[in-house]
């Protein structure tokens, strides 16, 4: 009965122990089969990932070369923009360079444009002034035209006198030679009544030369006398070459002489000794 009993519980044991081994294999399968479901999805995924790696890695790739061929683009890009820069660079300074000689210019343009407004005002007052004188001019003019009248009627007037001159000129030898006579005879008579009459009128002249004089003494003596009309008392102003030398008074008078006093205090008598001939000038 024991036997029977532990039997039974052997076999009971025996079946709980398989139902534990086969819930467990069971769940041993059910999570096999769960991971091998996970892991077929897992591989699915690492599949799908891989081509999405292959194909981010293709489009790496085709990226990468675009942007290596757009890198070198842009390089060639920069590369002509910098020799570009270069040259606009250069440009500039040479637009600079030629801005500071335009500015210069405008500079100097400026200058000359005030010197040339200065010269305008100065030329516009010539031009005021010029109009000015047009004006009296203008208002001269008629006057101007009177004259004009004047020496057109002067200058006719000229003709003919110059023709009655052309006509009087057939009879002016003979005229002119009676004229030559007439005023022969008459510088003689002249002459004669000089020489010939006894006296001097004032402010007359005598020439004489070989004058003798003693300054010291203050005597002066000449050779002119009654002949020539001097007498004593007349005082007479000796000059020579243009110039007064002094001033005598005659004291003693002959027919052919004369003694006279230098009047002191007038003139230079020591001048005497450098002239040889002179005239006396009545007082």
């Amino acid at each position: 009965m024991k036997n029977s009993k532990f039997s039974v519980f052997l076999l009971f044991l025996t079946l709980g122990v398989l139902a534990a081994g086969a819930w467990k294999a069971f769940s041993f399968h059910s999570a096999i089969t769960g991971l091998e479901s996970a892991l077929e999805a897992k591989r699915k995924d690492s599949k799908e990932l891989k081509e999405q790696m292959d194909e981010a890695a293709k489009k790496s790739k085709e990226n990468l070369q675009t942007l290596t061929s757009l890198r070198d683009r842009k390089k060639d890009a920069a590369e002509s923009a910098e020799k570009d820069l270069e040259g606009i660079t250069l440009q500039v300074e040479g637009q600079r360079e030629a801005l500071k000689i335009k500015e210069g210019k405008i500079e100097q343009l400026a200058v000359d444009l005030q010197e040339a407004k200065k010269s305008i005002a100065a030329v516009q007052k010539e031009v005021e002034h010029a109009q000015n004188r047009l004006t009296q001019f203008s208002s001269t003019l008629p006057v101007m035209e009177d004259k004009v009248s004047e020496l057109q009627t002067a200058i006719e007037g000229e003709r003919q006198r110059q023709v009655e001159g052309e006509r009087t000129l057939t009879t002016y030898e003979s005229i002119t030679k009676v004229y030559k006579q007439h005023f022969s005879l008459t510088l003689m008579e002249l002459q004669n009544y000089l020489y010939s009459r006894p006296w001097l009128e004032r402010g007359e002249k005598v020439s004489v030369s070989n004058v003798e004089f003693d300054l010291q003494a203050g005597f002066l003596g000449f050779p002119a006398g009654r002949d020539r009309g001097i007498e004593k008392g007349m005082t007479f102003t000796v000059r020579a070459d243009g110039r007064n030398i002094c001033r005598i008074k005659v004291n003693q008078v002959s027919t052919k002489n004369s003694v006279a006093m230098i009047i002191p205090l007038y003139g230079k008598p020591l001048d005497l000794r450098k002239y040889k001939s002179f005239d006396l000038i009545y007082l």
